[in-house]
């Protein structure tokens, strides 16, 4: 009985764990949020009367606030800073309430957002005459702000059930100041948990589907336009590069998400792991990778702006004095 009642990750694991992981939380973080803030800039000086610049402004805004937890992170993530009990357990009470509902805040606002590029483009795809007078620049404003706004509001409940405060450490029958939840704290939690792992999952099929739609789309008209030798040089070429973009981004979206639909499909099966259970410690190396992996997500996005799109490169060179 005593062996089944011991944690999967011990202790020391998950301080060694935290010691190399924080590390890497403060130099990706810091890149994370100066790539997207670079971003940002460019968007606006490109301009946002194109309703995807406003998309990817709004993206880029979400991915500072997934890489800026992320920095916010690794600084408490090193348990050599905060030796006491009471320094640790007032640490792992702002690593949840503020760090970590905020990161899956911005994560989700990412993927909703992601989606909505992803689809857009498919709509720009298939029906290329009909798309912008469905796909506005108010509308787009529209989706994004209410994307923002729907995200906040759904997490609110954890907010408002969740308090930092003294407490007793039953563990060591000490008072520390730490993490205090409401007595009906896990049924608004609760509504939480279902509204993220709902957008979720709906964002990544979206993205699966709407870009594997896409990619279907574009071969079917570059197949045409060869067999009619209308352009064929300049437009499969132009298509060459638009199915590579898509593909990389849907790449690279769906690798850095999949660590988080997993452990999110599988949660619901195991009751003690999450942060107030008794695999504790697996949970909080589990979302780790899972929220480096959300941050690699972040930081990458420029790299796919620079190397396929030359408005943003020749933007970005003009900005660094390089051009």
């Amino acid at each position: 009985m005593e062996i089944a009642s011991q944690p999967i990750v011990s202790d020391g694991v998950l301080q060694s764990f935290q010691i190399c992981l924080g590390i890497t939380e403060l130099v990706a973080g810091v890149l994370g949020v100066a790539f997207n803030i670079i971003n940002m800039i460019v968007f606006f000086r490109l301009g946002l009367s194109d309703s995807t610049n406003i998309s990817l402004a709004g993206l880029a805004l979400a991915d500072i606030g997934v890489s800026l937890t992320m920095l916010c992170y690794g600084a408490l993530n090193n348990p050599l800073v905060f030796r006491t009990v009471s320094a640790l357990d007032a640490v792992d009470a702002v690593r949840y309430i503020v760090l970590g509902i905020s990161h899956i805040l911005f994560s989700r606002i990412a993927g909703l957002l992601t989606a909505f590029i992803s689809l857009e483009r498919f709509l720009c795809v298939t029906w290329p005459l009909h798309v912008k007078s469905i796909v506005t620049t108010q509308r787009t404003i529209f989706v994004v702000l209410s994307v923002y706004v729907f995200m906040v509001s759904g997490n609110i409940p954890t907010w408002l059930v969740n308090r930092i405060g003294q407490r007793l450490n039953q563990r060591l029958n000490v008072t520390t100041v730490g993490l205090i939840s409401s007595p009906n704290a896990e049924e608004l939690e609760n509504i939480t948990i279902v509204i993220n792992v709902t957008v979720q999952m709906t964002s990544f099929a979206i993205v699966v589907v709407s870009t594997a739609c896409m990619i279907n789309s574009l071969r079917k008209v570059a197949e045409w336009k060869k067999s009619s030798n209308l352009f064929t040089g300049h437009t499969s070429s132009r298509d060459k590069q638009l199915v590579r973009m898509v593909v990389l981004i849907s790449a690279v979206f769906i690798v850095c998400s999949f660590p988080s639909v997993l452990v999110n499909g599988v949660m619901p099966f195991f009751k003690e792991f999450k942060i107030k259970g008794r695999e504790k410690n697996l949970f909080i190396v589990t979302t780790g990778f899972c929220f480096m992996s959300q941050l690699v997500n972040a930081i990458v996005n420029i790299c796919i702006y620079f190397s396929m799109s030359s408005r943003f490169r020749r933007t970005c060179l003009v900005m660094f004095k390089f051009k």
